[in-house]
């Protein structure tokens, strides 16, 4: 029996363990992480690759923030992000959504808190690419194409603000600007930039809309759970022994 219980309580573990270190992209993003940033900043006129979450090319510096809540009424998540660059206005963003996310499950666009709709300054969701309409995302880094919402406004200090009864998970974006001396200016988180998004580090990743609540649960109140299971079938198992 001992040897039993110490087999179930290495598969627990064990599960634990495989969960961590897996990619994070599509997982759950819990509520510590609704309220983030990403950003590179260099005193060089050319920022390295890669550095603090980001990857791209935007002269001197890029910030993408985000703000995520839920109404406890009507359960819908509001999205608000500002992305601020230096020397180069920003012209679209595209921010990844789950693939099924249709139209109906968006609402309340704005920018700058000007509203926008489908058609004026919104498109999407939709398969987004390096080759989308005639190259419009040059250097985009992924052979996977991105599904997403794009926002064809933009600026300096741009805030972009949505409405979803998707909840919060890892994903991706994609910014771009025009050129600098011959060089496209773009910014993007680093998980974009490798096979499938794999990545296990939370920081190559946005908070971006997936899908519906519940939100998974804690690391913690998962072990906790799975601990209580384990000991409940064991003193399952325990009673029916004594009655045998």
């Amino acid at each position: 029996m001992k040897k039993l219980i110490a087999l179930i309580v290495s598969l627990v573990l064990y599960s634990f363990v495989l969960s961590v270190d897996a990619s994070l992209y599509n997982e759950a993003a819990y509520s510590d992480d609704l309220d983030d940033m990403r950003t590179y900043s260099s005193p060089s006129y050319n920022p390295p690759n890669a550095q603090d979450g980001l990857g791209g090319y935007w002269p001197y510096s890029f910030a993408i923030e985000w703000d995520i809540s839920q109404d406890t009424q009507s359960l819908l998540w509001t999205y608000t992000y500002r992305l601020s660059a230096d020397r180069k206005d920003i012209s679209h963003f595209i921010l990844e959504v789950s693939p099924g996310a249709t139209e109906n499950d968006f609402s309340n666009f704005s920018v700058n808190g000007n509203p926008l709709t489908y058609g004026g300054g919104i498109e999407g969701p939709n398969h987004w690419s390096g080759n989308s309409n005639g190259n419009s995302n040059p250097d985009f880094p992924s052979e996977t194409p991105l599904y997403g919402i794009k926002f064809d406004i933009g600026g300096a200090d741009v805030t972009y603000q949505l409405t979803t009864n998707r909840a919060p998970v890892w994903g991706n974006f994609y910014a771009k600007s025009g050129k600098d001396k011959g060089t496209w200016v773009t910014a993007y988180n680093n998980a974009l930039t490798t096979n499938n998004f794999d990545s296990d580090n939370k920081f190559d990743f946005i908070a971006r809309p997936n899908g519906a609540p519940p939100v998974v649960p804690e690391p913690v109140s998962s072990i906790l759970f799975l601990s209580g299971s384990v000991a409940l079938g064991i003193r399952h198992v325990l009673k029916k022994q004594k009655k045998a």
